[in-house]
């Protein structure tokens, strides 16, 4: 393959040959095989990244008041967010590949078009890590240059007219990828790989050939097993090794102890999960004693948030001006799994604590627009408390019923005795 090409090839076969060599391993590269899409080749990297980027995209984004944490009704902002970016993507494909970039190379960036007459985002246009340039030099106004593919002209963007998402980062201008920290894990399972796949294909080649009654130099050892690997060039696993009376073969024993554990070993895939934040059982790896139940309850109240936050509070800086901010704020909307199970949502709304519309909302429904559905709802078998101190502040100094009727029975009793005796 040429390394040197023609502007025209390049711009018409290939557009990013170069980046094409770099994660094929042709050229050297300092991010070896453990950054960029050249990582995806590690069947461990590649489900974890995939389970990530499905389960950020998959959940939709919702605008809510700060004041009361109802849901706004902003439906151009709603439409780009959760169904449709520009005229070739769409909201899940490009969320998707914003994660997958983000994972691999620390970075991900899309140029955001804006109406003309409201400034309003309109459009988002998506551009991978080797088409994007960034100038920190005035670290307060970076300098975003995109340069499309098939292209020799950039377009320059300020900092409040790009979408970049970074989830790890020590200088606040740039993102690293949780990769960087998986060289060493990679790298030992990628060799117990290559072994199980050495001894499987060279595993004849484990023997001891001895010559009857000879004293060899180094030489003549090494040609003399030159000449037996020669004689049996070709032949498949399993098939007879022919000898003569001057030899004896003695095929070593392998201690398969080794290849189980190297076939064995979780170490590699449980620190990818670990890395990337995604439960271990997803990877294949043993869970602790909870259902998948509570499990992924937690995987999205936990582990999740560490990418949703960084992704919301990106649009609400990017996407709402200064005086939305303060009223709105942009947070994903996840009720769909973790929402509150039916029966909870019915205790909490006999027991006055949600209305109607709150208790569609936690569980994941929309709110109605009946206005007795936002009322607070109560049972005649309860009362405030203040109505039940002023009740027994006011009744404090009279006497039970029954005890009122026993005098006065008591008491026309005597009297009828008095009169009786007179």
């Amino acid at each position: 393959m040429k390394l040197f090409r023609g502007l025209d090839y390049a711009t018409d076969i290939d557009p990013n040959w170069a980046n094409t060599l770099l994660d094929n391993g042709i050229l050297p590269s300092f991010r070896g095989g453990y950054l960029g899409i050249s990582a995806l080749r590690n069947s461990d990297v590649l489900t974890a990244v995939s389970i990530v980027a499905g389960d950020v995209s998959r959940f939709p984004l919702v605008i809510k008041d700060r004041s009361n944490d109802a849901i706004v009704e902003l439906p151009q902002l709603d439409y780009l967010m959760n169904t449709k970016v520009n005229q070739r993507l769409s909201a899940y494909q490009w969320k998707f590949s914003m994660m997958v970039n983000a994972i691999l190379t620390g970075n991900a960036y899309s140029r955001i078009i804006r109406d003309p007459i409201t400034g309003e985002p309109s459009m988002l246009e998506f551009y991978a890590p080797s088409q994007t340039q960034v100038d920190t030099n005035d670290p307060d106004n970076p300098i975003y240059r995109f340069t499309p593919y098939n292209s020799s002209y950039q377009k320059v963007c300020s900092f409040d007219d790009v979408v970049h998402w970074k989830f790890f980062s020590y200088d606040t201008l740039m993102g690293r990828s949780p990769l960087l920290s998986l060289g060493d894990e990679i790298g030992l399972q990628e060799s117990g790989v290559s072994t199980l796949q050495k001894f499987f294909q060279n595993g004849l080649k484990g023997s001891i050939l001895t010559a009857k009654n000879s004293k060899l130099s180094a030489d003549a050892r090494k040609k003399m097993r030159e000449d037996f690997e020669k004689a049996q060039e070709g032949a498949s696993a399993g098939a007879p090794i022919v000898i003569d009376s001057t030899m004896d073969y003695q095929p070593l024993e392998v201690d398969t102890n080794v290849l189980n554990l190297i076939n064995s070993n979780n170490y590699s895939t449980a620190q990818i999960a670990k890395a990337l934040r995604v439960p271990a059982y997803r990877l294949a790896q043993n869970s602790p004693n909870q259902s998948v139940k509570q499990l992924s309850d937690d995987y999205i109240k936990n582990d999740l948030p560490f990418y949703f936050e960084g992704i919301t509070s990106e649009y609400q800086l990017k996407y709402l001006n200064d005086s939305q901010r303060h009223q709105y704020q942009v947070s994903f909307d996840t009720r769909s799994v973790t929402g509150l199970p039916v029966q909870d949502a019915t205790a909490a709304l006999n027991a006055g604590l949600l209305t109607g519309n709150e208790g569609r909302t936690d569980i994941g429904k929309k709110p109605l627009k009946d206005k007795n559905m936002d009322r607070i709802q109560s049972t005649l078998n309860t009362v405030f408390l203040d109505v039940k101190e002023a009740y027994q502040a006011s009744n404090s100094g009279a006497l039970k019923g029954g005890d009122a009727n026993g005098t006065a029975k008591q008491g026309n009793s005597n009297d009828r005795d008095a009169g009786h005796g007179a």
